[in-house]
């Protein structure tokens, strides 16, 4: 990797580079990165202004990809809404482009603003089914679907690019992108699935939930109502109740449903009362 500063310029995208300039392609190279710095321009503008801040900017066969760190409580939906912006620039300026008879480079900047969507690249279109994924089933299970997804198509593209390369010199380009994706994109996913993960955690503001049991679950029982993106308390009705946390201890020390009750059970807790159940871990 050849880092200057917060620029990182992965070899594959050299590589890319090289071939189109090597197949004459070297307008449409330039044209690529037009697109790709006005798009993720964009979308690092509207994020500047949400507070993030930016921790590098990495050049790709796939495109230019800015890493940021977020700034406090971010709304699931707004997450969500804000992983367009980049796809939204690129249609309005094709629309542009077309309207200025620039056919060629609208084209161009359509179709790079749909792949960033495609939910199988470490791109928007990857953090949003991430972020939709992770919610439902966990957000490293998520990253292991979509990583193996890009692996099917990388290894497709790869065998595309030589093949077809005999007939059509320019489908040597398959070859870079599907290089990428077959050994950076399960790294790529892991690095967006840690920084989600660690928002989720530093958020400081989260939804609360109620679980109303009967006291007699087991752990796992009771684990299987926890959503990383709230925070879950469970009652006996009119008793005290326990924080999700108890019930995560008790699951890693291997501790039965008594034990999760026993400090409610022990001492007048109030039902509202939510942070206790460390001082008997042992």
């Amino acid at each position: 990797m050849i880092r200057q500063s917060k620029i990182k310029v992965h070899p594959l995208f050299l590589f890319l580079g090289a071939t189109m300039f090597y197949f004459k392609a070297g307008e449409l190279f330039w044209d690529m990165l037009l697109c790709w710095s006005i798009q993720e321009g964009g979308y690092a503008f509207v994020c500047f202004k949400k507070g993030f801040r930016l921790r590098h900017c990495l050049f790709t066969p796939l495109g230019i990809r800015g890493d940021f760190k977020g700034a406090g409580y971010i709304p699931f939906e707004e997450k969500i809404s804000l992983h367009f912006i980049g796809s939204g620039i690129g249609i309005l300026l094709s629309i542009v482009l077309f309207a200025l008879e620039f056919r060629g480079t609208a084209l161009l900047s359509l179709i790079l603003a749909g792949v960033r969507l495609l939910p199988f690249l470490p791109l928007e279109g990857g953090r949003i089914w991430l972020e939709i994924l992770g919610k439902w089933k966990g957000t490293l299970r998520a990253a292991g679907w979509l990583t193996k997804a890009g692996s099917g198509i990388g290894y497709g593209l790869c065998i595309m690019g030589v093949i077809f390369s005999v007939v059509l010199p320019l489908a040597f380009l398959f070859l870079p992108i599907g290089l990428y994706l077959i050994y950076v994109n399960k790294h790529e996913f892991l690095h967006i699935a840690k920084n989600l993960y660690y928002g989720i955690l530093e958020d400081w503001e989260k939804p609360l939930r109620e679980v109303i049991v009967s006291g007699e679950e087991t752990p796992l029982e009771l684990a299987l109502h926890l959503n990383p993106y709230e925070d879950t308390f469970f009652f006996r009705t009119s008793q005290g109740g326990v924080s999700q946390e108890r019930v995560m201890l008790a699951l890693v020390a291997g501790k039965d449903c008594q034990w999760i009750w026993k400090l409610a059970d022990q001492k007048d807790f109030d039902a509202k009362t939510y942070k206790f159940g460390y001082d008997d871990v042992k």
